[in-house]
């Protein structure tokens, strides 16, 4: 593939990536780029050199981590950086770095593939990154120098990693990694408000070169209520004794009681972005307001709300960038572009709703993407803050969980069901 006739180069004009209207990458074979996607992963040895430490007000703070185990491993979460021309120049810096999100995700792929001895490599690195209350950290360093954003907690990530661990012990029947998982489950009911809602966690960076780590990160978001109940509800069938202990069942049931009294917006049938004491924030956020959010009333038996749901990011979200139709991440904020990982969930809930052609219309653009940006899958077709140009492992492994079930009738992501 020439990159020149894909993407068109800095000044002249802004970088994007096209859309071609002929040739191979007009109507690929979804089967040719899931097998593609799934051999582009880029994993390495988590072997950190010298002391793991935190950037706080630019200065080096020491950080606590548990023994790492010789066959820890990470994904890269941007392993080929300078594929395509644009990025800030700060960006090649994240070629040895791995997102603690990503590596929670990479394990749901290879427990539900089968790759247990990798995902038992990421379980290692994850366990040696759990920090002292029970939470995670944000990003990590796979190799060299030990940077670690411990200082930077979000709910989100923590219920990812718990989720990721149910999920490699349901498959594996390894159970070495189940205090790791309670104390996981500890923290994220530690954070529970008296609404019933889980506070986002702590840390925020005031701008690219200065992190707060006092910052009390005290407001709920949607998108993290979601990623919570599915990590409550693996974990309670992965291990009934874990989840009757810690009242697993009860606290789900509180959550769910929380998001339809707090969040979810009548008039506009979408949830809220999220609430900070009393102060809703009605912004529309593509995962929480529809994609995301249709696979939880999905999994909890209301399909009419989750149908609601994906019609309105269809209507709202819409946005065309070089030519692809695609979903933007917020609504009416920046930026303007397609959010390639975000927009995969349609798929998937188009799918669970039972209309297939639907389903398979919104995942078509991103096997056209696979193709003519090649994989791993980029974030987004064009260079945005926060959403960059780049081959990334978080749209790969979407694409991968939401076409193993498209195009390969194997549900492996949030399968989980209320009762």
């Amino acid at each position: 593939m020439t990159w020149c006739l894909l993407v068109c180069s800095l000044p002249a004009c802004a970088t994007v990536l096209q859309r071609p209207l002929t040739g191979p990458c007009v109507e690929p074979d979804p089967q040719v780029w899931l097998a593609k996607a799934a051999k582009s992963l880029v994993f390495a040895a988590f072997s950190p050199r010298g002391p793991i430490y935190d950037q706080h007000r630019r200065q080096a703070v020491p950080v606590g981590i548990g023994p790492v185990d010789p066959l820890a491993q990470a994904v890269i979460s941007y392993p080929f950086p300078q594929r395509f021309a644009g990025g800030d120049a700060g960006f090649i810096d994240l070629k040895r770095r791995s997102f603690v999100y990503d590596d929670a995700l990479a394990v749901v792929w290879l427990a539900a593939s089968g790759d247990l001895a990798r995902a038992q490599g990421l379980c290692f690195a994850l366990r040696a990154l759990q920090l002292p209350d029970g939470a995670w950290g944000f990003s990590f360093a796979a190799q060299d120098d030990g940077f670690y954003n411990a200082g930077y907690v979000r709910a989100g990530t923590v219920a990812w990693v718990v989720y990721a661990f149910a999920r490699y012990q349901q498959a594996s029947g390894d159970r070495q990694f189940v205090d790791t998982l309670e104390r996981g489950l500890l923290w994220l009911q530690g954070q529970t408000d008296a609404r019933g809602l889980v506070r986002a966690g702590r840390g925020r960076w005031i701008d690219g070169d200065t992190f707060d780590p006092d910052f009390d990160a005290h407001f709920s978001a949607t998108e993290h209520q979601i990623d919570i109940w599915f990590a409550y509800a693996a974990a309670g069938q992965a291990d009934p004794d874990l989840a009757a202990r810690l009242q697993l069942p009860a606290a789900s049931a509180k959550l769910l009681a929380a998001l339809d009294a707090h969040l979810w917006l009548d008039g506009s049938e979408r949830y809220a972005q999220g609430i900070d004491a009393d102060a809703r924030d009605d912004t529309s956020a593509l995962d929480a307001a529809g994609t995301w959010a249709a696979l939880l009333d999905l999994a909890r038996a209301k399909p009419a709300r989750a149908k609601a749901a994906l019609a309105w990011v269809q209507r709202h979200h819409a946005v065309q960038v070089g030519g692809w139709q695609g979903l933007r991440p917020y609504m009416p904020d920046p930026p303007a572009t397609w959010f390639v990982e975000g927009s995969l969930a349609l798929a998937l809930g188009w799918w669970r709703l039972g209309e297939q052609q639907t389903a398979r219309q919104a995942f078509a653009p991103a096997i056209q993407l696979a193709c003519a940006g090649e994989v791993p899958l980029v974030y987004a077709p064009d260079w945005n803050v926060d959403f960059p140009l780049s081959p990334a492992a978080a749209p790969t492994l979407w694409f991968l969980l939401t076409g193993s079930e498209l195009h390969g009738g194997k549900a492996l992501v949030w399968t989980e069901r209320a009762h």
